[in-house]
């Protein structure tokens, strides 16, 4: 695959290293994870999770399944490994929307969650878990870029949304993490399927693809443009974004001098 080039987040996908897990999707995913993480534009320390899901043999009937892996809770995706992962069957978590009470009883759906599991080693699932599983795509990657935060937590985000994407972007306001949000996602994609990607309000950005290869890509294009605009829309009012710079920083000796000063305060020493 040609290297592509962006402006705005690092491409650093290395199709040696791809190649190398032959064709393992759920190594891939821990790959895509890992580079996507690596990139803190993209998104914050342990923020965020990602997933895939892969066609596994159920231990107890021999027959074919669905399971979706996705970032356990408290994990952080730049270093997530095969043990921070949770394994759950597809099937039983969507079967969760036949019990659901509705949000007056949400709290009650994360111990449900367990319920699902088929890795018997999984990680403690993520209140976000649901959000992955309710969509129907291979790979799925929930980040929180700057650009998509500052565009989410915007007075007129869906306006914006629209303005950048057209319709190739769905955006739900701002709700808790958890079944309802996730009944949201699935509603959205239903009555918008052509888009690649929701924006969600004052909270962040899901994206997906068929392979980790083009989730990765798709991620990295609509945080591309997410940060173009932003770009744009600051050469355009000729003046600083959020307000610009207020204190001066320090030169980077001094700063190094100050926090030894205060270290060993912090730590209670």
């Amino acid at each position: 695959m040609a290297r592509k080039k962006y402006k705005y987040v690092d491409y650093l996908w290395d199709d040696k290293k791809a190649k190398s897990l032959k064709g393992d999707e759920v190594a891939l995913f821990l790959y895509r994870s890992n580079i996507l993480g690596a990139d803190l534009r993209i998104t914050n320390f342990g923020g965020g999770n990602t997933s895939c899901k892969t066609i596994e043999k159920d231990p107890l009937t021999k027959k074919e399944t669905e399971v979706m892996w996705v970032k356990g809770s408290g994990g952080d995706i730049g270093t997530l490994t095969r043990q921070g992962i949770a394994g759950l069957y597809t099937d039983r978590l969507r079967a969760l929307k036949n019990i659901y009470r509705g949000l007056k009883y949400e709290d009650e759906m994360v111990g449900l969650l367990y319920h699902c599991i088929y890795d018997l080693d999984s990680r403690a699932p993520s209140i976000d878990t649901p959000l992955h599983g309710l969509l129907p795509f291979k790979h799925i990657d929930h980040l929180h870029p700057d650009a998509l935060i500052a565009i989410a937590a915007a007075k007129d985000s869906q306006k914006i949304t629209k303005e950048i994407w057209g319709d190739k972007m769905g955006w739900v306001p701002w709700r808790r993490p958890g079944f309802e949000l996730a009944l949201e996602l699935e509603k959205c994609l239903a009555e918008n399927p052509k888009i690649r990607g929701i924006v969600l309000g004052s909270h962040g950005l899901f994206t997906w693809g068929d392979t980790s290869y083009d989730c990765y890509v798709n991620s990295l294009e609509v945080i591309e443009k997410a940060s173009s605009y932003i770009e744009k829309q600051k050469r355009k009012r000729k003046r600083a974004t959020f307000g610009g710079q207020r204190i001066k920083s320090l030169p980077p000796t001094q700063r190094i001098n100050q926090a030894a000063e205060i270290a060993p305060i912090l730590r209670g020493l």
